[in-house]
């Protein structure tokens, strides 16, 4: 199974602010970017995000992913958005278990640093795609929560100039 990671992430290697706050992301217009979302959507089976990431989209107030199953990983009971599909998992072997069962070939892991960084400790390959902006938090949300990102921009890496950001691009 492929698992693409896809985010976008400020200069200095943040998701969101301290409290999970993304509004710096309406500072900057990332041309192409709309068009890239929705040809990985369309070519995803599923999606996979951390509690976090689900309770920012819960209270965002609607679901804008389809009907596309919703691996979410919790360890309690949460209330589900109309229209999401949704599968509550507690760990990455019961995620990997029931994603191979339903045939999954490919899932896009949609923000979470530490669920990012509980994959890479698992062994599992990610594909990476970052969208930076030119945006400077000085603290926040990193990309990866346990493995330095400027450290794996060392290797095998490609970043390509776009208007307004750059997309940098890596297989773990």
């Amino acid at each position: 199974m492929k698992i693409t990671y896809h985010a976008a992430i400020s200069a200095d290697g943040f998701i969101a602010r301290e409290d999970g706050d993304v509004s710096w992301l309406d500072e900057v217009k990332i041309e192409g970017s709309e068009a890239y979302l929705e040809e990985l959507f369309a070519d995803v089976d599923g999606l996979v995000m951390g509690r976090g990431t689900y309770d920012f989209v819960f209270d965002y107030g609607s679901w804008p992913y389809e009907d596309k199953l919703t691996w979410v990983f919790t360890n309690r009971e949460l209330q589900a958005l109309e229209g999401a599909n949704l599968q509550l998992v507690k760990s990455i072997g019961e995620f990997m278990d029931d994603a191979a069962a339903r045939n999954a070939r490919h899932v896009w892991l949609i923000g979470g640093g530490q669920l990012a960084s509980a994959f890479l400790d698992n062994g599992l390959p990610i594909e990476v795609n970052m969208s930076e902006v030119p945006v400077t938090l000085g603290s926040g949300i990193p990309v990866f929560s346990e493995h330095s990102f400027p450290k794996m921009l060392e290797g095998d890496v490609q970043i390509t100039q776009m208007n307004g950001y750059r997309k940098i691009e890596m297989s773990l």
